[in-house]
């Protein structure tokens, strides 16, 4: 299907006078978790096409391409704690001869046609086809409104991956503007609906939605690893702005599950810049759909967590971002993530060096700490090198 969509698309494309840009990036990884070490990195290749047939028409298109090299297959059972896999994988009355001890996955390179989409622009309406971006919601780490999207915390503004849809935006006045997204699938129960009212009053805009989709998870059975969906419905909203000089936001959701408990997600956030320059961002999370005590955690709900299926794996976290430009082309940042709930974290100092005009360099570590059977206290270190040269 993808080659017969290029085909239509890109000679539209090569007659519009395209633009072509985009980025390489190179990036190695060490990372010290449950007692193992863990070398590996990635080349990768971003390569995007912009072209306007006409004034009302904008057709785009990107191409990601990812080498992966060094320990490309993990042991998942590395990063949870003994108490939680042991039972499952190494019970008393099995003989040791037979005891599982690893549960493998695999990261394959990747050749991704990653957005694909056609923007055209009507009197009073304007509509997105194909592969896009959609990424609702104002938080910075988490986004209890955005349906479609994971984050890594220690990345949260990395790029993020398209989605097949129809996405609709009405201007209804000059600060007003309703929209829809649709994934369609083979019935109208089954695909994927959010909509979005979103305003503007005084320094702050506000924004209300409401979503409904089948919620994918994952379960471990006797028998295998299973996927299970249940209907979810969403409602939500988000307000951001500024306040005597400080950035203010917040977002949330009540979420109404078919065959289980409903739950509220929702997130409080600031930041400022002092007059020493140095940039504060302060978010805090609170999840009902996580786990409220350490002792009730379970090999499910870390499989969901690592997997993005869930937003977190416990209830309560505070995620704090400092930077500060230090010199002219040096600048010097932190991260730092607390699981308040079972009092473990991770703090991530890092260096970017715009080492040449379009090229930069960057440096992270991270640390942890907590007991071993929480959270981050599993994973003991990292440290990352990453180079990326935009065109």
């Amino acid at each position: 299907m993808r080659p017969v969509v290029l085909l239509l698309v890109l000679p539209i494309m090569l007659w519009s006078q395209p633009e072509f840009y985009g980025y390489f990036e190179s990036e190695a990884d060490v990372m010290q978790v449950g007692g193992r070490s863990y070398y590996f990195g990635y080349n990768k290749m971003r390569l995007d096409v912009e072209a306007r047939p006409s004034d009302n028409v904008l057709i785009g298109a990107n191409i990601n391409i990812q080498q992966y090299w060094g320990q490309t297959t993990w042991n998942l059972l590395d990063f949870l704690p003994v108490d939680i896999w042991q039972p499952i994988f190494q019970p008393e009355f099995v003989p040791d001869s037979l005891w599982v001890r690893e549960m493998s996955y695999t990261i394959s390179d990747t050749l991704l046609l990653d957005n694909i989409y056609m923007r055209v622009s009507f009197p009073f309406i304007d509509l997105t086809l194909g592969r896009q971006q959609v990424s609702p919601g104002v938080g910075y780490a988490w986004n209890p409104t955005d349906i479609f999207n994971t984050k890594t915390l220690l990345d949260p503004s990395y790029e993020q991956t398209g989605i097949s849809a129809l996405r609709a935006e009405l201007p209804i006045t000059s600060r007003t503007t309703a929209s829809a997204v649709l994934q369609p699938e083979d019935s109208w129960e089954m695909s994927t609906k959010q909509v979005f009212l979103k305003t503007g009053l005084g320094s702050f805009d506000f924004e209300l939605t409401a979503a409904q989709f089948r919620w994918e998870r994952s379960f471990l059975t006797p028998l295998a690893l299973q996927v299970r969906e249940t209907q979810r419905t969403l409602v939500g909203g988000s307000f951001v702005g500024e306040l005597f000089e400080w950035g203010l936001w917040a977002e949330g959701a009540y979420n109404e599950l078919e065959g289980a408990e409903d739950f509220l997600e929702v997130i409080f956030g600031t930041d400022h810049t002092f007059d020493n320059s140095v940039y504060l961002l302060l978010e805090l999370l609170h999840n009902e759909n996580g786990i409220a005590q350490q002792g009730d955690l379970t090999f499910d709900a870390f499989l969901q967590s690592l997997g993005g299926e869930t937003h977190s794996l416990m209830q309560d976290y505070a995620f704090v971002y400092l930077m500060h430009q230090t010199f002219d082309y040096v600048s010097l940042s932190a991260i730092a993530i607390a699981n308040l709930n079972d009092q473990s974290g991770t703090f991530g100092p890092q260096l970017d060096w715009n080492v040449f005009e379009d090229t930069n360099l960057s440096f992270q570590s991270s640390f942890s700490w907590g007991d071993d059977d929480t959270e981050f206290g599993l994973q003991d270190w990292g440290f990352r090198i990453r180079i990326l040269s935009n065109f």
